[in-house]
């Protein structure tokens, strides 16, 4: 063979074996091809942990809401403008205690707003019940807020004295709502669809709310 036939064969050996290199990968493949993974779907379990932790929480919140009014009201009853409270104790008193409650009726929406997403529709319904529930109760503290401010705000005695006799009576108001409220949350724990009762049968928090119903029923 000749010089130049050599170089025709080399030539031509070199040309298809580039072709292959070029045609050998395969375009439909997915290596690379930046196809993205679904996000995994929530089991079952995964579910029910999520809605047992969320009535936890709602009954945890509404607990402190409660045990929050319940201190109001033994600071108020013992009357933070007696004589031995002087005027800078006695508006600290009032701010901190009506803060508490404040602090505790927003916990407790942020907790009933929290529903897992995903939810079993009755733990959706029954957190609509408990958020239409808890709207009145939440109303009654921003007037509370409103009538400490008459108390924290006072430079005298008597405007210390004038502005807790408001604060005393819109207390009882705003225990008497918070109390409605809670009584709507036994109504929930113990009467709502299967799905939410089992979650807040199994939440701790949410043992002596449901006890409490039960008593109550019983002793009636």
């Amino acid at each position: 063979m000749t010089l130049s036939g050599t170089k025709g064969v080399v030539v031509a050996l070199s040309s298809a074996v580039l072709i292959a290199g070029c045609g050998g990968s395969d375009p439909s493949s997915g290596a690379g091809s930046g196809a993205s993974t679904p996000a995994p779907t929530p089991t079952q379990t995964q579910t029910q942990t999520a809605a047992v932790a969320w009535a936890d929480g709602v009954c945890s919140a509404s607990t402190e809401l409660g045990d929050s009014v319940r201190d109001a009201g033994t600071a108020l009853q013992a009357d933070p403008s007696s004589s031995a409270t002087s005027l800078t104790q006695a508006r600290a008193q009032v701010r901190d205690r009506v803060a508490a409650v404040q602090q505790a009726a927003a916990s407790l929406d942020s907790a009933i707003s929290a529903v897992p997403a995903g939810a079993d529709p009755q733990l959706v319904a029954a957190q609509q019940q408990l958020q239409t529930a808890s709207q009145r109760a939440k109303s009654a503290v921003d007037q509370l807020g409103a009538a400490a401010s008459q108390v924290t705000d006072a430079g005298t005695a008597s405007e210390v004295a004038a502005g807790l006799v408001s604060l005393k009576a819109t207390f009882a108001g705003t225990a008497t709502d918070v109390a409605t409220y809670r009584e709507a949350l036994r109504g929930t724990v113990n009467g709502a669809g299967q799905a939410a009762r089992n979650a807040f049968g199994a939440a701790p928090a949410c043992q002596d709310i449901a006890a409490s119903r039960t008593a109550t029923a019983t002793s009636s």
